[in-house]
């Protein structure tokens, strides 16, 4: 691999990461988004006492030392229960924090062109870090691994090459400690790494699971419009409704050559309407709207569905009008 087809792969997995509104992952945008003002739950004795701030301030000394990332998740787990719900969520938005900084050095590092040929010699379908490790006898190549997968990545195989991502499976355990609207965040990202959506400019998961995790993504919104985490919900929901009603440029929800709305597609949304008929949503009824217009254009893009599209989801420089 050369140092420009590298970079290349780079570019194009980034940008695919960006589509599925993992952009955080490398640009940094959760990185910046005040962990450390999120605001506090309501006023608890042990929010002053010595005890849960000194944790507090030993913890984000440990995520500020190189390499800190095991060692400071490491320590979180063995005191979480001794500090309040407010210090306990901060502590945890601020590791996803330096986990997300952290990713973009992770990545270059695993995308050296030797460490990604023993990889790639190495792989075997779903591969996890951990079974990475065993599959090579390099000591170094394995303690990279062991890094990636302590610093709270997994290993996915994006275009060819693998990949770290956030790992928010590993953030799981500590739900029961911390506030409501961050625990259901991090199922909503758990479902969203565990599963990615989308391959090489194709959707990869079913119509119908894109509903469902849209519709996690909207009850979010209206349960926490304040959460610390709203906008990445909001964004990944914006990317969602990109793929309800266009599809990927591998996987549009209209047949190229005939015009025809995806079969699959048809009776998968078919089926969620009808069977959360009495679910409300704004995203299911603008759904169904949009369903009596194809329907009414026997399931083909006409003039009329384009219409419709560019009035109630517009794309582009015409989103945001």
């Amino acid at each position: 691999m050369t140092s420009s087809y590298l970079s290349g792969q780079r570019k194009r997995v980034r940008f695919f990461i960006t589509v599925l509104t993992l952009a955080a992952i490398f640009t940094g945008t959760a990185v910046t988004s005040g962990a450390a003002s999120a605001a506090p739950s309501s006023p608890d004795t042990k929010v002053t006492t010595s005890s849960s701030t000194a944790i507090y301030k030993t913890f984000q000394s440990m995520l500020k030392k190189k390499n800190g990332l095991p060692a400071a998740d490491t320590f979180l787990e063995s005191n979480i229960k001794k500090v309040t719900k407010h210090h306990a969520t901060l502590m945890v938005l601020q590791l996803e924090n330096a986990r997300l900084k952290a990713l973009t050095s992770m990545t270059d590092r695993l995308l050296v062109p030797n460490v990604q040929d023993k990889m790639l010699k190495a792989y075997q379908t779903n591969d996890s870090f951990t079974k990475l490790m065993e599959r090579t006898q390099d000591s170094d190549l394995r303690a990279l691994l062991k890094e990636a997968r302590d610093s709270g990545y997994r290993l996915v195989m994006l275009e060819g090459s693998l990949y770290p991502i956030m790992n928010y499976a590993a953030l799981v355990k500590y739900t029961s400690d911390i506030t409501e609207d961050i625990s259901r965040y991090i199922i909503i990202m758990m479902k969203e790494t565990k599963n990615l959506p989308a391959d090489d400019g194709a959707l990869v998961i079913g119509y119908q699971e894109i509903l469902l995790r849209a519709l996690s993504q909207e009850r979010f919104l209206e349960l926490h419009p304040k959460s610390n985490r709203a906008k990445q919900v909001q964004d990944l929901l914006n990317s969602y409704t990109l793929y309800t009603f266009y599809g990927l440029n591998n996987t549009p929800l209209f047949d190229y050559e005939t015009n025809k709305m995806v079969a699959n597609a048809q009776r998968g949304y078919n089926g969620v309407l009808q069977r959360l008929a009495s679910v409300d949503s704004e995203f299911l009824t603008k759904l169904d709207a949009f369903m009596d217009v194809v329907k009414e254009a026997k399931y083909e893009k006409t003039v009329a569905v384009e219409k419709w599209l560019e009035q109630n989801v517009p794309t582009g420089a015409d989103a945001g009008n």
